[in-house]
């Protein structure tokens, strides 16, 4: 190819010139071989210092001291002619006797008493080879021209400290070149670690504390299925029901009914918990149960596992309380609101039910005011209410008003008695039945059901079913069955002439049948709507001497006893302690300086 070229997009170089890229081609081959060499040449290098033996080093050459007395003249200098072979036994045993030597000198020196100070203490020869060489561990040396030294005084000799040597520790030279000793007060006393194997250390038992719970039994469980529900054991759990029901009816449990327990479980080994698949049963320690306000049942295990069973009663706290307020509405709901018990607010209407018709002579604005007693356990919780010990009431628009004082006059039966002791109790009550409202009253009527108009010989109480129904006064129970159309019938008779009959009743009262005697208040029937009604209620009648009379307006008078003598003593007694209680507290005198209208003297 010639020297021209054709210009196909050819570039310029820095220079000036143009580049070819022809001209690179045939440079590419030659800077590939060049570094092909190079690199090459490095391998080459690299191996023959990996394989090659390193070169020996000249030892050090040994010189020979020979022991020279003090007195003795320079020693003519050696023939360097002469060749003397020497090994390197000799040459150390010779050190040594030179030093042996000038140590002797000086304990002899110091023995006499002789100053050392300003005399040399000798001359020790120091042999300088020429030239040495070490064959088959023989050291030859050649032309030793001896030099002649003064040494220094000798110090007195110390025993190198022997001590091995630590790997990867610090040498010293001498024992005087190690620094001063300095140590922490840590480091010196001694903190004596045990180190016990972890098998060994974890092999033993893992205690875990008691612990007390509460749980309720649910609708549909059983004493056992809430014990196996806390995680007791079955085990435990049936010999707890045995023990239990020595004291009280496992069937009787109510849902909501609280057990404390008392748990334990057995000591394990960290690796029994490791290995266990599911939380380890517990064991009963103890169970105590609340009967009722004063009685417990305490379980507890013996000393030799048995569980038993034990009744403990706990004396209530009794005091003493007041309510007080206006009808607005009911007395129900007007007691309420000033927080009368449900039990003391159907007594209060007892205590009246002689004198008061609930349903027609209660209205705004009339009073109320009861002394009761209420029950405390040892929680400090109001359990139960006692008795009635006061009852006043102020009806029909507060132009009558009553006060009672329960008294018991044997220590066994209390009743109330008014403030002269005439009892409260009357022959017959005026509303047999509580919280009713008054549906139907007495006389001539529209029949509901007959549609025509016919005499109605008693009062109607509408009542929820199944409502309590009392008897009005003490009797005999002449008739209890299903009686035309007033269906299932009661009626009693009472003294003077008196008889009461109770009609649409659900059921009778257990033992109620004819020929038993009942006193006032017993609960005889249920509401219901038996025979011919429209609505579950009460048909009240009152006969007397046959006749039917309107039990609202009947007047009957006291038939109660009036106490007398001693009886009436003890009553004015607990009168006058009732009636401070009631007293209202003393006002205290307002607390502002009186001015006085007359003039004081001066002192």
């Amino acid at each position: 190819m010639t020297g021209e070229f054709v210009h196909t997009g050819q570039t310029l170089t820095g220079g000036g010139d143009a580049y070819c890229p022809l001209e690179r081609k045939r440079r590419g081959p030659a800077a590939l071989a060049a570094a092909l060499t190079v690199l090459l040449a490095g391998g080459v290098f690299l191996v023959f210092s990996a394989i090659s033996e390193p070169q020996r080093i000249a030892e050090t050459p040994i010189a020979a001291t020979l022991p020279v007395a003090p007195e003795t003249a320079p020693a003519a200098p050696v023939e360097k002619a002469a060749a003397e072979e020497m090994t390197v036994a000799e040459a150390l045993a010779e050190s040594r006797a030179a030093r042996a030597g000038r140590a002797a000198e000086t304990e002899r020196a110091l023995a006499g008493g002789e100053e050392t100070a300003d005399k040399p203490d000798g001359l020790v020869p120091h042999l300088k080879p020429v030239t040495t060489s070490i064959a088959d561990g023989v050291v030859k040396t050649a032309g030793v021209a001896p030099s002649l030294k003064p040494a220094a005084p000798a110090p007195k000799p110390v025993a190198p400290p022997s001590r091995p040597m630590q790997l990867g520790g610090v040498e010293y030279a001498s024992a005087d070149d190690q620094p001063p000793p300095f140590f922490f007060a840590s480091d010196i006393v001694r903190h004596d670690v045990s180190r016990t194997a972890p098998a060994v250390a974890l092999a033993a038992d893992l205690s875990r504390e008691p612990q007390e719970f509460r749980i309720r039994i649910n609708r549909g469980e059983n004493f056992v299925d809430a014990l196996k529900r806390a995680g007791v054991s079955p085990v435990d759990a049936n010999e707890a029901a045995y023990a239990f029901g020595e004291y009280q009816n496992l069937r009787r449990l109510l849902p909501g009914q609280e057990l404390a327990l008392t748990l334990g479980w057995q000591n394990q080994t960290l690796f029994e918990l490791a290995s266990a698949h599911k939380e380890p049963q517990a064991q009963l320690l103890g169970l105590e149960f609340r009967a009722d306000p004063e009685n417990r049942i305490l379980l507890r295990r013996a000393a030799n596992g048995e569980i038993l069973a034990e009744k403990k009663t706990v004396p209530l706290t009794t005091r003493v309380m007041s309510i007080a307020g206006q009808i607005n509405g009911s007395l129900y709901l007007s007691a309420k609101h000033v927080g009368a018990p449900d039990q003391i607010i159907a007594d209060l209407a007892d205590a009246f039910s002689y004198d008061v018709d609930f349903q027609r002579e209660i209205f705004g604005g009339d009073e109320f005011e009861a002394i009761f007693e209420v029950n405390y356990d040892d929680r400090g919780k109001m359990v139960s209410v006692g008795d009635i010990l006061y009852a006043r009431l102020k009806w029909r628009g507060r132009s009558r008003e009553k006060g009672y004082y329960r008294f018991s006059e044997d220590g066994e039966t209390s009743d109330f008695y008014d403030a002269t002791g005439q009892s409260a109790r009357r022959l017959l009550m005026k509303t047999p039945i509580d919280g009713a409202r008054l549906s139907s009253g007495f006389g001539t009527r529209r029949h509901p059901i007959l549609g025509y108009r016919r005499a109605h010989k008693g009062v109607d109480f509408a009542a929820p079913r199944g409502t309590p129904i009392k008897a009005a006064g003490d009797g005999v129970i002449e008739r209890a069955n299903r009686y035309g159309s007033f269906g299932n019938y009661v009626r009693i008779r009472h003294a003077n002439g008196y008889q009461t009959a109770y009609a649409h009743l659900k059921g009778f009262a257990r033992g109620i049948r004819a020929g038993k005697r009942v006193r006032q208040g017993d609960i005889i029937a249920y509401v219901g709507t038996t025979g011919r009604s429209t609505g579950p209620h009460l048909h009240y009648e009152v006969h007397l001497h046959g006749k039917a009379v309107n039990p609202q307006r009947l007047k009957i008078k006291t038939t109660g006893k009036k106490l007398q003598g001693e009886a009436l003593d003890r009553f004015k007694m607990m009168r006058a302690m009732i009636d401070a209680m009631r007293m209202p507290p003393e006002e205290r005198e307002a607390l502002y300086a009186r001015q006085n209208s007359g003039t004081q003297g001066a002192l």
